[in-house]
């Protein structure tokens, strides 16, 4: 009998690979979800309406179904949903982290508060409930420049640095002003629950791998790259350049965290600090990191197929990451610098022929609105090529060149 997967979601065309995967390995695929993307309906073989923020609604509506037609495994390459995937995990007997673990790699302050216990080596923190005096106090214990964001987003969403203490009262305004349900649905997990930090300098890293029957398997690490404004992540190399000496108190420092939060059969995306006093954690998910570095930038750097292992964890079954070639990939975006419509793209006509590119896509067309955060986050992101090189230098090298005469008109 064929062994039955259930995702939770499929919202974007970028998650197509994840899909497709599970489909060369033999699976009969289920989504849960509130609807079903007319891209993946080719790779779906039944389609479950559920509202996925309502957990109980979720599990409801799938006890009915798994009485008909078992699920082997359950898994998820979202932030939103690794608590639900961990429920349906306990529920149905299914591989995967406990709720507990779930909810550390989901809630930045329990899992602030784990590594601290077991001494895992991560910033200076407080956390408050967003008042203004609680906000206040804290600022002045952790000390300036901090870091202030909410307990339960993603993709740098309501993240902010403060500078000194001028700016601490207007970046309180904007947080209870834009970070919120109404703005973004992100914001309605554990509504009223911020983290002061200790801001950490140095280079930004991240650390990808799986889980499987209590083993990690490390993939290996990404450079990354970010806008200091609002810390959206503009460009992602694999592997990173590091000393060997760096790499492996990386890995380090990552098994800790991973086994402090206690994730288990599930991928995990381990972003890190190298900071003078050595490697510090800011976050690990409890799922496979984005922007095509699990999907592409790995694959093509390694020839590690780490989607294809995140599926075989979630399913118990053995898992092999080993590299079986060492090259480079890169991605690299371009990001508005201004509010507008888009009125043209200038540029783009020969990006594909550009030497070491392998695809270039479009965020916006020529039409689309584009807002700046703090109005929204995560949508001034305009287009991305993605790239392969004989090593990372070569890759990042290309990535610039094909993106180096694109230009988008916004007015």
């Amino acid at each position: 009998m064929q062994r039955h997967i259930l995702f939770f979601n499929a919202t974007y065309i970028k998650k197509e690979l994840t899909l497709s995967t599970a489909k060369d390995l033999g699976l009969t695929v289920s989504v849960i979800g509130p609807k079903l993307p007319d891209w993946s309906k080719q790779y779906v073989d039944h389609f479950i309406e559920a509202d996925t923020y309502d957990i109980e609604q979720t599990l409801s509506v799938l006890r009915k179904y798994h009485e008909e037609r078992p699920f082997d495994g359950v898994i998820t390459f979202w932030d939103r949903d690794v608590e639900p995937v961990a429920h349906v995990a306990s529920e149905f007997n299914l591989p995967g982290s406990s709720k507990k673990a779930a909810a550390r790699a989901r809630n930045k302050s329990l899992m602030r508060d784990v590594l601290k216990l077991r001494n895992v080596p991560h910033p200076k923190f407080i956390r408050i409930s967003g008042s203004w005096d609680e906000l206040e106090r804290a600022a002045e214990e952790v000390g300036y420049p901090l870091i202030y964001k909410p307990v339960g987003a993603s993709a740098s969403k309501g993240v902010f640095k403060v500078e000194s203490v001028d700016q601490l009262r207007p970046t309180w305004e904007k947080m209870m002003q834009f970070a919120t349900p109404e703005t973004d649905k992100m914001f309605a997990f554990y509504r009223d629950e911020y983290l002061v930090e200790e801001f950490m300098s140095g280079k930004e890293v991240s650390v990808e791998g799986v889980v499987a029957k209590g083993k990690i398997h490390i993939a290996g690490i990404t450079e990354k790259w970010a806008d200091h404004l609002n810390f959206t992540e503009y460009q992602h190399a694999f592997p990173a350049r590091l000393p060997e000496k760096v790499v492996q108190e990386l890995y380090e420092v990552t098994r800790l965290g991973v086994e402090a939060l206690e994730l288990d059969n599930c991928g995990f995306h381990a972003e890190l600090i190298i900071t003078e006093q050595g490697s510090k954690i800011v976050e690990i998910a409890g799922r496979l990191g984005g922007d095509f570095i699990t999907t592409h930038l790995i694959p093509m750097a390694y020839g590690s197929d780490i989607t294809r292992a995140n599926i075989l964890a979630v399913l118990g079954e053995d898992l092999d990451l080993t590299p079986k070639k060492k090259r480079g990939a890169c991605i690299r975006f371009i990001l508005a610098e201004k509010e507008g419509v888009v009125r043209e793209w200038i540029g783009t006509e020969n990006v594909m022929n550009r030497p070491g590119v392998v695809h270039f896509a479009f965020d916006k067309q020529v039409g689309d609105t584009i807002v700046m955060p703090p109005n929204k986050f995560m949508d001034f992101r305009l287009c991305y090529v993605i790239v392969e090189g004989e090593d990372t230098d070569d890759a990042i090298r290309k990535a610039e060149q094909a993106l180096a005469n694109v230009r988008c008109v916004i007015e």
